[in-house]
């Protein structure tokens, strides 16, 4: 076998040994909506894929999901509906306009958020209700 028969491996191996596992919101629907977030304390970010708003949250929002899973350890689930899909979800919850962020907490309360988009607020807010 000859080096250059074996730096295709290499790199794949070194690719796998890099990777990092990164949490990502789940993604809810009304089918499932229940089952997901009853129990917990669940962040959410209902949203629409065309708002400017939201696209520029969601990078914001998966580094949370990310932050959250790392530091609170499932205390608090991070999430998000499409409403351009899930309609009926959306208008149950009072949806008005995106991104509308709201945590469920596991005794049923909704806790709107009405801060900073920005990450440091947002895993404040989340640690908050982590209890």
């Amino acid at each position: 076998m000859q080096h250059r028969d074996v730096l295709p491996f290499l790199a794949l191996l070194v690719c796998c040994c890099l990777s990092v596992s990164v949490a990502k919101p789940l993604s809810l629907t009304a089918d499932d909506f229940e089952d997901r977030t009853g129990g917990s304390n669940t962040f959410i970010k209902f949203f629409a894929p065309w708002c400017g708003h939201c696209q520029r949250l969601a990078p914001t929002w998966d580094a949370l999901a990310d932050r959250v899973d790392a530091e609170l350890a499932g205390a608090v689930k991070v999430a998000k509906v499409d409403c351009t899909v899930e309609h009926d979800l959306c208008n149950k919850y009072s949806v008005r306009g995106y991104p509308t962020l709201i945590l469920l907490t596991k005794s049923g309360d909704k806790v709107p958020y009405s801060g900073a988009r920005e990450a440091e607020p947002l895993f404040a807010f989340s640690k908050e209700h982590a209890a």
